[in-house]
């Protein structure tokens, strides 16, 4: 009974991000707190500033009304930070459409690389994944309970440290692994694989931790 009921807990807390809770991270970032606090904005909610597509993605990625979206038209690829870190937290908020397929990728590789979860940390945004449901780490640690995230907001937050990477669904760890790959690189969220389907990315700041 006690497996049982911190299950419906934990899945209660990864349930989505609440109205109250959207409404304060938009105060916070209208305010600038989140600047204060040493986190810098890689997505501005209004352009493609500091971003670049990869690997089949192109313009079709757009900024509208704070608001970082592929599809329903776009061809599967990657938008990645110009920017490359190595150990930091990463926090952002997403929404995808049911049958949608993305990811957050962490410590991208150079651009002879193609970008997949053997050449980058993939933390998995598809609900209905068969090994690596959303809040996995692809090839990696998956996640104990699968969410249910499809057309809702999400909140995302993500530790690397060194090779130990840690994964946050809406308040709730899902992974807490040792993954020494890769060690550095840009940040990337993808559109994947069907057309039709939507995904949108918002609030997302990025904060480095002591080397």
């Amino acid at each position: 009974m006690r497996k049982v009921w911190i299950g419906f807990l934990w899945a209660a807390c990864i349930a989505g991000v609440t109205a109250d809770g959207n409404a304060r991270t938009v105060a916070r970032q209208a305010d600038g707190a989140g600047s204060r606090a040493g986190w810098t904005r890689l997505f501005d909610g209004k352009t493609l500033d500091g971003w670049v597509p990869r690997d089949g993605a192109d313009v079709r990625w757009r900024a509208e009304d704070g608001l970082l979206t592929a599809g329903p038209d776009s061809p599967r690829g990657y938008l990645v930070t110009t920017r490359e870190f190595d150990n930091f937290q990463l926090r952002l908020e997403f929404w995808v459409n049911d049958g949608a397929n993305s990811g957050v990728f962490l410590r991208v590789p150079g651009r002879d690389v193609p970008i997949d979860q053997r050449t980058a940390v993939e933390v998995n945004i598809s609900d209905t994944h068969k090994t690596w449901p959303t809040g996995s780490i692809n090839e990696v640690g998956r996640v104990p309970v699968t969410p249910a995230t499809i057309n809702r907001w999400n909140r995302y937050e993500i530790t690397a440290d060194g090779p130990r990477i840690v994964v946050a669904l809406n308040g709730a760890t899902t992974v807490d692994v040792q993954d020494p790959r890769h060690t550095s690189g840009p940040v990337g969220v993808q559109y994947c694989c069907r057309e039709g389907n939507i995904v949108r990315f918002r609030n997302i700041e990025i904060r480095p931790l002591p080397r």
